[in-house]
């Protein structure tokens, strides 16, 4: 048999033609993952590449696959090496732009900066940043940067998983959680010089447990800003597609684009969100659940690459145990209610942002107004009391802000019950954030708390404090 058609489109054509070829060669089959992996022709076309890897003696021939989604059928998977191909480095980087340059005919001045502000792009991409930034600027330099670095987080958004975010939070916007700020001053210079001969390795991440509103997010933003590294959104809930090894594939593009703009910062929000569903995951997904969340847990495990992970939780029960073990984090913080000191600090930091001076109100008096409120409730409370002496044409006062906490019914007090057991299970499992102890909650046992209709009949609401429904003859105790 003479050399395979070029013309031949039918992939198990393709691959028969390649195996009974009497000519040796090469035979590269793009994106040919829909058919021996969720296409009607499977079998057909598995079974033919079963033939192609068994392939011996002369005339010597090659078969290469390549696509954007990794897995093999497992009929082949133990014959067929996969090869992963790695983002580019900053030298690739380095040929891109000065291939640009070159075509475009600008000038370059490929400084550090603006390599390692398209650290995390393909060639492709890379490419178009700084075509882009070429025609705009018309040279590529440090002033590309910006271009360059928007460019990128746009492409990191259509992957649909992960988010970049530039920074726009200190650990001066942060009210209290004094030990967790100094810790994190302190693992923050593992990244610096020297770190490595003094024998330190760089820190893996922290899980924040705690409390909504709290500022688990909040110190996520902070600790990339402090240490000037990029920031990383991590959707675990957008990792999961309907294609046959889909979920897998957007898993390993995700870590692969965090360990390539290393040193970063990965934000995974809601964690137990994302993995709650791996004890049951073969009965409910047929594994795929499993499968993502052991990447993600082995990935943290074994990853070299300076990428600190800032894991947030509230329900502490959905968390598998094999992600709270040591090895994988640092450290686990419990992110409790602000204390009295704190709530002064948190109104401080909310009325210097909206441009009015904290020493012209009474802190004291709020923060023992504020009692069980979460620092998003308090953020809450001065917005309401804004718009409040805005509708009266009036400046606003420490009154309009006492008016609005009255008017404010807290967390702590809808939910005290879970509130308890959490910090129950964090005193002898977790680090608090707060060198301060925390208060108690302001609802005194036994009193009621108004509940809705529908929590009447909730098996996950507590019946153990809750009241409302006295007046219908139904009461809880």
């Amino acid at each position: 048999m003479g050399e395979p058609d070029p013309e031949q489109t039918d992939p198990q054509e393709v691959l028969k033609s390649h195996c009974e070829s009497k000519v040796a060669g090469i035979l590269l089959m793009e994106d040919a993952h829909h058919f021996y992996l969720s296409s009607d022709r499977r079998h057909e076309v598995t079974r033919w590449l079963r033939e192609a890897s068994r392939l011996r003696g002369a005339p010597r021939k090659l078969l290469i696959l390549s696509g954007p989604v990794p897995g093999l059928p497992p009929e082949v998977v133990k014959e067929v090496p996969a090869l992963d191909l790695p983002l580019p480095d900053q030298d690739d980087l380095l040929q891109v732009c000065r291939t640009v340059a070159e075509d475009r005919h600008v000038e370059c001045d490929p400084a550090e900066p603006l390599l390692e502000a398209a650290r995390g792009l393909t060639v492709m991409e890379a490419r178009l940043a700084f075509a882009r930034a070429a025609h705009e600027k018309g040279r590529l330099g440090p002033d590309a940067i910006p271009l360059v670095a928007q460019e990128k987080s746009r492409v990191i958004k259509q992957s649909g998983v992960l988010e970049y975010f530039e920074p726009n939070a200190t650990m001066r916007d942060v009210g209290g959680l004094d030990n967790l700020k100094s810790w994190l001053d302190r693992r923050g210079r593992g990244f610096g010089a020297g770190a490595r001969e003094h024998g330190l390795e760089p820190p893996r991440g922290i899980v924040l447990l705690g409390i909504q509103g709290c500022g688990k997010s909040l110190i996520a933003k902070s600790v990339a800003a402090a240490w000037q590294f990029p920031l990383l959104r991590f959707d675990l809930g957008r990792v999961f597609g309907g294609v046959v090894g889909q979920s897998e594939g957007n898993m390993r593009l995700a870590l692969q684009v965090a360990e390539a703009l290393a040193p970063c910062v990965l934000w995974i929000d809601e964690i137990e969100k994302g993995l709650s569903g791996m004890g049951s995951s073969d009965q409910l997904d047929a594994g795929v659940s499993a499968r993502v969340g052991g990447t993600l847990l082995t990935w943290m495990q074994e990853k070299s690459a300076p990428v600190f992970v800032v894991a947030t939780a509230n329900r502490i029960e959905a968390l598998p145990p094999e992600l709270l073990r040591k090895g994988r984090f640092d450290e686990i913080f419990f992110v409790d209610l602000p204390t009295e000191d704190a709530r002064r600090e948190i109104l401080s930091i909310h009325l210097s942002r909206k441009k009015r001076s904290p020493g012209d109100f009474d802190l004291k008096r709020l923060a023992l107004e504020s009692l069980g409120f979460s620092g998003a409730e308090i953020e809450e409370a001065v917005r309401e009391a804004l718009f409040e002496s805005f509708a009266e044409g009036k400046e606003v006062t420490t009154e309009h802000i006492a008016r609005a906490i009255r008017a404010t019914y807290p967390l702590s007090r809808t939910m005290r019950d879970q509130i308890t057991q959490l910090r129950e299970w964090s005193r002898a499992r977790a680090r608090r954030a707060s060198s301060q102890e925390p208060e108690s909650l302001p609802l005194d046992a036994g009193q009621a708390v108004p509940v809705l209709r529908q929590e009447q009949r909730n098996p996950f609401v507590p019946k153990g404090t809750l009241a409302g429904t006295e007046d219908r003859g139904e009461r809880r105790t």
